[in-house]
């Protein structure tokens, strides 16, 4: 310290400028200078050990966050030192009442390091207070408490969004558009980050923009219900997607408008383009393309394989007309292992014992039934013929 104190006077000695008329040596310069770099060495190491001084008065209480967010919530190491940068834990009384809360609430392990590595700040919440009045809310609108958990793992700031000011009026704003408490919940269950959003905004400007162009209310109410990452998404994404189904040409009253939304939502314009390619090696038109898709919007989210797969075996195998199939589009998306191939191997043994004609049969309806009228029709009736023709 004395060569601090030294340091200190010497500059305030030498503070006055060098000039031209001073008879100061360079020599005398020059140590002044380097009296001043050393002083200013000397004051940052100083306030170097005076802030490690701070932060270790209370060394314990990183040590002790870090150390309860490995051993009581789950966390790996590397994850609780990052985290505990947002939340400082002085006991494990708080801590530990959320926790069991939430593991009484239905959470598993795996969804409970997923709500504090999201919203550490939730260990120092009141759980009575805070956090329960918002779970029973959850299950008094018929959320099981596996859907609760799984919904707030998913986004866990909901935990974080007034009860009053925004669950309850985002809620009430589902329930008005969706009627039965049930729709509510599916579109809930497919949309979790639906609380974070104001949903009467929402509902108020693309109920508002959906009605002006013609789109049914029941239409609306099938978009929300099983489309909300559809509905709530950026202005700029919707209006594009409205933009690209108007453009294709759908009818805004007919149901396939909204079917045509979900679709384009997820799947750009090259990639319809790329699917209308697949289908025309297989001798589609593109009217044919166009045709299909206005049917059945779905057959340009299937994978290349199975379009390649299914096409090829009804036009090689089958012997079905390409623009028969662009006709009735719905076989595309039907499984060709477990529906297309083993029906068609009971058709071909009946048709090969004479048991039934080609003009008798309508194929696609034949793909359409469920499989216990499959089964009454051409199964079991068949057998009983079978079994009577055997008998002396």
């Amino acid at each position: 310290m004395s060569i601090l104190l030294y340091c200190r006077r010497f500059c305030l000695r030498s503070s006055r400028p060098i000039n031209s008329g001073d008879s100061v040596s360079i020599s005398q310069f020059l140590t002044h200078k380097l009296i001043r770099c050393l002083l200013s060495r000397t004051l940052c190491s100083v306030s170097e050990r005076k802030t490690d001084v701070a932060k270790e008065k209370r060394p314990w209480l990183k040590s002790f966050t870090v150390s309860y967010l490995v051993n009581s919530c789950g966390l790996s190491l590397e994850s609780a030192k990052s985290k505990s940068r947002f939340v400082k834990l002085s006991s494990s009384e708080r801590p530990d009442s959320v926790l069991t809360l939430l593991k009484n609430s239905g959470f598993t392990n795996e969804q409970i390091i997923r709500v504090v590595k999201s919203f550490p700040t939730i260990l120092i919440v009141n759980p009575e207070t805070v956090l329960l009045p918002k779970l029973m809310f959850f299950r008094s609108i018929g959320l099981s408490s596996s859907d609760t958990a799984k919904l707030i793992s998913n986004c866990p700031t909901t935990l974080s969004l007034s009860l009053a000011n925004r669950l309850i009026p985002c809620y009430d704003s589902l329930k008005s558009i969706l009627g039965e408490q049930e729709n509510v919940l599916k579109c809930l269950r497919r949309g979790y980050w639906i609380f974070t959003l104001d949903t009467e905004k929402y509902l108020a400007t693309r109920l508002s923009l959906c009605r002006d162009l013609g789109v049914r209310d029941q239409s609306i109410k099938t978009l929300v219900q099983n489309g909300p990452l559809v509905f709530f998404c950026s202005e700029r994404k919707f209006n594009e997607v409205l933009n690209r189904v108007r453009d294709f040409g759908f009818d805004p009253k007919k149901m396939y408008f909204i079917h045509a939304m979900l679709v384009f939502f997820h799947v750009s314009e090259f990639t319809v383009e790329h699917k209308f390619g697949l289908y025309q090696q297989f001798g589609w038109s593109k009217d044919d393309c166009v045709a299909a898709f206005m049917r059945f919007p779905n057959c340009v989210k299937i994978s290349d394989g199975k379009i390649t797969g299914t096409m090829d075996y009804l036009v090689n195998n089958v012997g079905l007309p390409p623009g028969a199939i662009a006709m009735q589009p719905f076989v595309l998306g039907l499984s060709l292992e477990k529906r297309i191939k083993p029906r068609n191997m009971v058709i071909s043994e009946l048709l090969a014992k004479g048991l039934v004609t080609k003009e008798d049969l309508n194929y696609f309806q034949i793909l359409k039934i469920k499989d216990c009228v499959f089964a009454d029709k051409f199964v079991l009736k068949f057998q009983q013929v079978s079994a009577l023709q055997s008998c002396p």
